[in-house]
């Protein structure tokens, strides 16, 4: 039998901790993005059962790096999320600041951020989202933190959030969209799978 890729000679290797699992850009407008543990290529079936990276029950972590805006007709509307096709059980807390002000406020949407950059903003003008889901196999509540950032010629935000998905299960689907209209055509998400340290 042989060994798996982290044994070397007999000796346990740490590889690539970061592993990039799917990438979707947008060529239309679309109601939402949703990554699915085991498919190659978010809803498409084809990459169901295709094992290997696609299963996300070996990663320790998930990072979702978002450069995204929302088609809405209005300024801006608000990023939600999906886990395992559930919008309720979130907790949240933001944090928001516009160079100008600052302001804190709670949530239990599925929010996970203040605002999304919409339509009738500056035109051509995308938002940059950081999304780290921690531990998401463990038998525990799952937390995850999003950093978002965006210059719309002088009115920009940056904002970092504290958000706990308030169920047990292992997380296997992930749905990124906005709380009105479909995202933005050219919209681009990409997920990554984060590994344990195989050595110490």
């Amino acid at each position: 039998m042989a060994d798996p890729a982290y044994i070397v000679d007999g000796v346990l290797t740490d590889g690539e901790a970061w592993v990039a699992l799917n990438t979707t850009t947008l060529g239309s407008d679309a109601a939402d993005v949703t990554f699915k543990s085991g498919f190659a290529d978010g809803d498409d079936p084809a990459g169901s059962g295709s094992g290997g990276v696609q299963n996300w029950d070996q990663y320790m972590d998930l990072v979702a790096i978002l450069y995204w805006r929302s088609a809405h007709a209005a300024t801006h509307t608000q990023p939600h999320i999906d886990i395992n096709g559930s919008s309720s059980d979130f907790s949240a807390q933001f944090l928001w600041g516009t160079g100008a002000a600052m302001v804190a406020e709670t949530s239990v949407e599925n929010r996970f951020g203040f605002l999304l950059i919409a339509d009738t903003s500056t035109a051509n003008i995308f938002q940059a989202s950081i999304v780290h889901f921690f531990d998401i196999n463990s038998g525990k509540y799952k937390s995850f933190l999003a950093q978002h950032a965006l210059d719309a010629d002088g009115s920009g935000y940056v904002d970092i959030d504290a958000v706990t998905w308030k169920q047990q299960a292992a997380i296997t689907s992930i749905t990124f969209k906005g709380d009105s209209g479909s995202l933005k055509d050219e919209s681009r998400i990409d997920l990554f799978g984060i590994l344990p340290r195989m050595v110490a």
